[in-house]
């Protein structure tokens, strides 16, 4: 059974078992599905970026349909580099708040609340805020909440960017294979 993972109300009940990363989605997508079955080649192309030390996966950013989201201004997500299948390790979706952190941490804490009714039994680390490590001078800020289950990580985040970059602040919900989530706490940038 695939769930629904909305920012502003999140379609199911607290007697769902979350037993494996692939039961959610965002905007109709989920870890394992092909992105191909939602945008052409071409658009993944042209919306790939390159900023990975390490290549093992290729980052796809800003993806719009050919319609609206339902619930997020933008959809990124990341597949393994090289993969004609274009499989989905990693996706996330974006709400923007445009000089406006506050409300974001705000509807941050109202997914967490959410959320924890979700994952009573899951491992869960608390809401931090760190320096974003694409940032040198450290004034771009990241807060986060991770949700730990068995196949995957559930990462609900707030972005606080520096003036120095160009970067809307924004929500992120996103979900993450066991194996993207472990490539990424190495330290890929």
């Amino acid at each position: 059974m695939k769930i629904l993972l909305t920012v502003f109300v999140l379609l199911f009940s607290s007697s769902v078992v979350a037993e494996d990363i692939s039961d959610f989605q965002i905007e109709g997508m989920s870890i394992g599905d092909s992105a191909l079955d939602f945008f052409s080649e071409t658009h993944i192309n042209i919306n790939e970026e390159d900023y990975y030390k390490d290549k093992k996966f290729t980052p796809v950013r800003n993806v719009k349909l050919s319609f609206e989201y339902t619930n997020y201004d933008v959809v990124n997500f990341n597949y393994k580099t090289g993969d004609k299948k274009y499989i989905i390790y990693n996706i996330s979706g974006k709400i923007n708040y445009d000089n406006n952190i506050d409300e974001c941490l705000i509807k941050m804490d109202e997914i967490i609340n959410d959320l924890k009714q979700i994952f009573k039994n899951e491992k869960f680390y608390d809401k931090q805020t760190y320096s974003h490590k694409g940032d040198p001078t450290g004034k771009s800020k990241v807060t986060d909440v991770i949700f730990e289950l068995k196949s995957g990580d559930v990462v609900v985040q707030c972005y606080d960017w520096s003036d120095e970059f160009d970067f809307i602040d924004n929500l992120s919900v996103s979900l993450d294979s066991r194996e993207f989530f472990n490539w990424m706490s190495k330290g890929v940038y």
